[in-house]
């Protein structure tokens, strides 16, 4: 699991990118948020992801946000 947190969200589209300790950022779509809701989801929470080949590249899935 990578540590990191959610550099950036748009909650009308449901998507953002997460940084990691590295400052490395890969994309998120909400549905991969295991334990929140979209509308839940804020700038700055620490959240543990994995990263996964998506349709357009890099993507973190199985993201658990910690706060």
């Amino acid at each position: 699991m990578i540590n990191g947190k959610i550099d950036n969200f748009n909650a009308e589209h449901d998507f953002g990118f997460l940084k990691d300790d590295d400052k490395n950022k890969v994309f998120f779509h909400a549905s991969a948020v295991i334990n929140k809701r979209s509308k839940d989801i804020a700038i700055g929470q620490k959240a543990t992801y994995q990263v996964a080949e998506g349709k357009k590249g890099l993507q973190a899935v199985k993201i658990t946000i910690l706060e």
